[in-house]
Formats: C-alpha cells, structure tokens, sequence
C-alpha cells in the first residue's frame, strides 16, 4: 500500500495483487504452523484521533480491553563514528539493512515496516488503517501477527508490537537526519509488490534533493530522487554507511519524501507514553451490523456520506437511492462503481467497501442488497474559529469534511488548508453559492490550498475540503 501518486492500478488488478499477496503468506505460514512466529486471526479495526487547537500531541489508540504498549526503548543500537564507517554496499544492503525491514499484509494492501528496537516495528499510518493487527514476513523466514499498538495520523506513523516473535530480526542502525544533507546519496529498501507476488526486499538508490518542514506537527521531512513504488510505504531510508535515516512514506514516479528518523523516534516515544490530547473526538471505523436502508441527508454539494460495508468478495451488490449520486470506493479510495441513483457491482477480496452518496440538498433513501452501516465523521459540521487554527483527520481515501464560518457583511478572510495531502478547497456562502475555490500543488511540501474572499453578506459560510490521497491523513484549517 502506498501513497504514491493517485493510485493508477485498476480494482481487478488490485483485487489480483492482494489475493496473490495472501496466498504467498499463507503459503510461507503453512511452513510454520503451530510455531510461535505464526499469525492468527484477520486485522480488526482501530479508532484514530482527530484534534482541535492547540496543536497536538501524537496520540495512542490502543484499543480498549487490550494491554499497554511494551515499555521497550526506542533507542536503535549505536554505531561508530562517521570517520570510523564503510560506505555499504549493494549487497550489505540486500542482506543486512533488508534483515531489519519487514513484509507488512493487511486487508486493505501491502506495506513495508521497520524494526527499531527488540519489540517495536514502525511503519506508515495509511499501510495499517484501519487494522489493530497485521501479518509480518522478515527475511530470515520469520513470520508473525504483529499487534497495531498506535497511530498516528498527523505524521503518517504506526507503531507495531513484535514483542512475542521469536525468531527476532535485529534492530536497524540508526543513523540522523542531521548527518545528511542535499546532495547526498541515499538508499531505499522495501517491499514493493513484485510481479510473481513474492515477498522479496528491493533496493533503489537516490540522492537528498531537498527537506520541507510541516510546523503544526513539528516534523521534518525529505524528499530524494528516487520513485515512490507500491508496496514500498513504511520502508528504510538509509544512508551510505546503512544507517536509517527515515521512514519512507509517499511520492511519485520521480520522487520520495520520507519522516527524518530523529522525528520518527521522537513521535514513537510519545505515542508509547499514551500523551493526552485536549478536544479529541472520538471516531472509528465500524464493523460489522448495518441495515439494507439507509437514511441519507445532505446540507448541499459540499456534504458527503459515507456508509460501509464488510463484503463478501465475489457477491454482487446493488444501492439503489433516486436523486442522489452514488459511488462505491475501498476504503482507500479507489473507484470501483458509480452512478446517479443506482449502483451495481461485484467486490474483490479486498473490504470493506465505502458507498458514499453526494448531491445537492435532499433527504433520502437508499436500498441496499446487502448490510451496510453509517460511518460517522466528527469533522462534518464544525464551527471554525474566526481567527485560529482547527485539526481534522481524512478518515479514508478521497474523504469530504466540512465546516462553518461566521462572518458578518463586508468581512475580508482566509482560509488555508495545512496537510501531508493534495487537498480540493471550496468556500460556499450562506445561499449555498459557491464563492471561491483552490486545488493545492502536492500538500505543505510545496504549497497548501487557500483562499481569500469577502463576504457579502452576513451569515454562515461553508469550508469544504476534500483529499486526493487514497488514505488516511490529518490536516490543519487555518482561519485568519
């Protein structure tokens, strides 16, 4: 899974490459059964935070009626001075940095992961949403359930219990982003999907062309020359000496950007110390129950409601609701059918699957032909302060938030959406019109989306915004 680009791959050829990719794993298990490293049951679902200003702290969520996070350090094992390193090579790579670097499977698609400690991997948020468990493969044979102990959407990080594998890859070397500057050269190593499905590390090459900065998180991120490839999300960056120096997290076909390590392990520590923070509001993603008819009610083009569905893959399915606009998505966003009043289709083995209705203003019924429930969004509908700063999550790939804005007549405002993700902004007035609009270049790497207008007249104004990114992602709205 990844966030690279805008997700090319048709829902065949995903639905293929997932159904592969578990038959390659429960191969490598049935070599290992009744072992410790063995996994057990199918990911279930976590909840994940969302704030309001002040900024916040990375938050913990793990999952009621589990046991804490292990008190295990984060401290990656100390490596000599630069003047007393080699320069690593192609091979060293390939067998020592990619021993520390594991195989992630979850429901949704594939990821990488990095081992830090004894008991801890790290990955990516979005390679993990919205499971409590994944299934790991190492190098050295080794696999294992490993246990989603926290997320945190802000900074795309996920942080995952190995303390009950027995066969213990060994913790990376860690290096810091400090020690590495534009210019230099870089390694990645992951596990982009291959086209025989087989969990196998890969390592590209690439050279630092630059660093960002996202202030609300408190984060530095760089970017390296190297294509972002699927599969390869919650990898190692290292750098010449094999040291790791990031977390690997979304790009393109030409570029790379990552979470500088030291960051990393700072959010790490303050997610496994469960920091509190101040006006979360509760949210997860459901499972299971539902009903066949659905209530829909939109406030006008902006809204959006989202239903779920765990599907049985290969079951057809129909949502018929007239007057409403429908399209049915992966949780991660990819398209698998649309229309206007009617839906059909067949899903893949990859669930759940999102219906999300849209439209104008109306109130309706949909008829499913199978159960689906209301995924609640705590984001639809709050009111932004008239100077400030309001935190919100994107719960899943191509979700839509809205919120309002008080203004009397003649006010002049902006609006400015701070995020990891390409964000679509619109700004609608009090009869519904919309006013102003922007599409932001590629997220706080480059440029954020934003607005200014004047009110005409005095009522309550609507900041819509919706993300281009196939998962989840946090996101600031600033109000001046």
């Amino acid at each position: 899974m990844t966030r690279s680009g805008e997700h090319d791959a048709r829902w065949g050829i995903r639905s293929l490459v997932i159904l592969s990719a578990v038959s390659v794993v429960a191969l490598l298990l049935l070599r290992s059964v009744g072992g410790p490293d063995s996994i057990a049951t199918a990911p279930e679902l976590i909840s994940s935070p969302t704030t309001s200003t002040p900024p916040p702290s990375p938050t913990s969520t793990v999952p009621p009626g589990t046991t804490a996070a292990p008190t295990t350090t984060t401290s990656i094992p100390a490596v000599p001075p630069v003047e007393a390193l080699i320069p690593v090579t192609v091979d060293a790579l390939r067998r020592d940095v990619a021993a520390s670097v594991g195989f992630v499977l979850t429901q949704q698609g594939t990821g990488s992961g990095v081992v830090i400690s004894e008991d801890l991997l790290v990955t990516n948020a979005h390679v993990v949403w919205p499971g409590t468990t994944v299934s790991l493969v190492f190098l050295n044979g080794a696999t294992y359930q490993g246990r989603v102990i926290a997320v945190d959407p802000f900074v795309d990080l996920a942080v995952i219990d190995i303390s009950g594998l027995c066969r213990k890859p060994p913790p990376i070397a860690r290096g810091s982003t400090a020690d590495v500057a534009v210019h230099d050269s870089l390694w990645v190593v992951g596990y982009p999907l291959p086209s025989e499905f087989t969990p196998e590390p890969t390592v590209d090459a690439g050279t630092l062309i630059g660093f960002s900065d996202w202030e609300f998180t408190g984060v530095r991120w760089f970017t390296v020359d190297a294509p972002a490839i699927g599969g390869q999300s919650g990898g190692a960056v290292v750098d010449e000496f094999g040291r790791l120096v990031g977390i690997s997290t979304f790009g393109s076909t030409a570029s790379l950007t990552s979470i500088g390590i030291d960051d990393v392990l700072a959010r790490v520590d303050a997610l496994l110390e469960a920091e509190e923070v101040r006006g979360l509001d509760p949210r997860a993603v459901p499972r299971g129950g539902g009903r066949r008819t659905l209530d829909v009610s939109l406030e006008g083009e902006w809204d959006q409601q989202l239903f779920l569905g765990w599907l049985p893959g290969g079951v057809e399915v129909t949502v018929v609701g007239n007057g409403v606009s429908l399209a049915a998505r992966t949780i991660g966003g990819e398209e698998i059918a649309s229309g206007s009043g009617l839906l059909e289709f067949t899903p893949g083995p990859v669930f759940p699957v999102i219906i999300a209705a849209a439209g104008p203003a109306t109130n309706a019924q949909l008829a499913a032909s199978l159960p689906f429930v209301s995924f609640e969004d705590p984001d639809h509908g709050k009111t932004l302060a008239r100077e400030g700063m309001t935190a919100g999550v994107y719960d899943v790939g191509h979700d839509r938030d809205f919120f309002y804005l008080e203004l009397t007549a003649g006010e002049t405002a902006s609006v400015t959406i701070e995020s990891a993700a390409r964000t679509h902004l619109w700004v609608y007035g009090p009869d519904g019109a919309l006013i102003a609009e922007d599409i932001d270049d590629s997220g706080f790497i480059r440029n954020n989306a934003s607005v200014d207008f004047t009110s005409i007249t005095a009522g309550r104004y609507i900041v819509a915004l919706e993300s281009s990114l196939s998962t989840i992602s946090g996101y600031t709205v600033v109000t001046r």
